[in-house]
């Protein structure tokens, strides 16, 4: 086959690949990158513009799309094993070893990259998570800081307000609850934590992601019967920290806060995700 063939053929993959796995057909997107990598070693070289680097990050990002971080990680690690000059690449693999909650080689990962590309923006902001995780608040907002200068829109600043005003604010949507979803509440506590615990995250495999903005933990009410056996308390968690991430203003975070709530709530009541969606929930 001539190389202009070649490029075409991959050019056509690649499109297609992106637009299944734009419409979360992950099985065909990964199919068709395999049927791109196995031209390109057929050919013995990457061609001018689609490389063997391009279809693993590609499937990288297809199984990012579809939740899958450790495949996701496992795709982008091989990029940066094959192209090291692909910050891009390795910010991934940084990244993703944050939400597989492996913490310290993500900072690891990410303070590298930040040296070698201060201007990085993804990796600041999640240099900035990590900080946050440990309690260094103040270092944390340097590192958003700088992940908002180089990109405004992506990187949005949260809104500055003391804890005790989030606590505050979330106390007073506890006492607007409906009296229709108060009563089945009478018994369960919502607990606020600043973040979930790596007990609490690895406690499922694979673990919850670290951004996880609240937590329905125990058996919903349908599944309460007579011969139910409950051995653990029944309780809804409220992620402040992790709430705050997501609100840059402070409307905004008074939604977020109320939504979470009533999600987590819809949980307890038997709710599952695509109930909630169609809701307004999710």
């Amino acid at each position: 086959m001539e190389p202009d063939d070649i490029e075409e053929r991959l050019e056509r993959l690649y499109e297609s690949a992106s637009s299944a796995s734009a419409e979360g057909r992950s099985e065909d997107a990964i199919k068709l990158c395999d049927e791109a990598l196995d031209l390109i070693e057929s050919a013995g070289d990457d061609t001018e513009s689609y490389s063997y680097s391009a279809f693993v990050m590609l499937i990288g990002d297809v199984h990012w799309g579809a939740g899958d971080y450790e495949d996701a990680y496992q795709a982008y690690h091989k990029v940066a094993l094959n192209d090291p000059e692909r910050i891009d690449a390795r910010v991934a693999v940084g990244v993703a070893l944050f939400h597989l909650c492996r913490f310290q080689a993500a900072q690891t990962q990410l303070e590298m990259c930040s040296l070698d590309d201060a201007g990085s923006a993804e990796a600041w902001y999640y240099l900035g998570l990590i900080a946050l995780r440990r309690g260094q608040r103040d270092l944390a907002m340097r590192h958003f800081t700088s992940a908002n200068e180089l990109e405004e829109e992506r990187f949005k600043l949260p809104v500055a307000i003391s804890e005790k005003e989030v606590v505050e604010i979330v106390e007073r949507l506890i006492q607007e609850i409906p009296p229709a979803l108060a009563k089945p509440l009478v018994n369960v506590p919502i607990i606020l934590e600043k973040r979930p615990d790596e007990e609490l995250l690895f406690s499922e495999d694979p673990p919850m992601d670290p951004l996880i903005l609240g937590l329905f933990d125990g058996i919903p009410l349908t599944e309460m019967t007579s011969d139910v056996i409950v051995t653990a308390p029944t309780r809804i968690i409220l992620f402040l920290d992790n709430i705050w991430l997501v609100a840059h203003d402070r409307a905004t975070l008074e939604d977020e806060l109320w939504v979470t709530l009533k999600h987590e709530i819809g949980h307890y009541l038997g709710l599952n995700e695509d109930e909630l969606a169609e809701r307004g929930l999710d």
